[in-house]
């Protein structure tokens, strides 16, 4: 009978012991800010950089005189409002929906800008 209450109390604690442990497993959640949430792996990076490749195009069009200042203002502006939005759709990751939405309003910043350039007659030389 001792043998029994010994192994009873030994496997008593072991339980009492390895209770917290296991309570305190959580599944982590699944996707980040990176968009690898639904499939779409990198495509909040290659979204980005094309935000910035056109925020570096409306400084250098700037710094030359080529678009006037408003007109460059209006550009930067434009481009932290479209950057604002990919960061707050990319915490849960893109959907479909939303990285074209990001992507064509992209686009047409960079077409809007190409054509600033060509009305006001391209690059300047000095």
């Amino acid at each position: 009978m001792r043998k029994f209450v010994i192994a009873l109390a030994a496997a008593g604690s072991a339980l009492v012991v390895a209770a917290p442990a296991s309570a305190q497993y959580a599944p982590q959640p699944y996707g980040n800010a990176y968009g690898y949430r639904n499939g779409n792996f990198g495509q909040v990076r290659a979204l980005q950089a094309r935000i910035d490749a056109v925020e570096r195009q409306i400084r250098f069009l700037d710094r030359r005189n080529v678009v006037r200042d408003d007109r460059a203002d209006r550009f930067r502006a434009e481009a932290n409002q479209i950057e604002h939005r990919l960061h707050r759709a990319a915490r849960n990751g893109l959907s479909g929906y939303e990285a074209r939405e990001i992507n064509n309003r992209i686009a047409r910043l960079e077409q809007r800008v190409q054509y600033s350039v060509a009305r006001n007659g391209g690059y300047r030389r000095y």
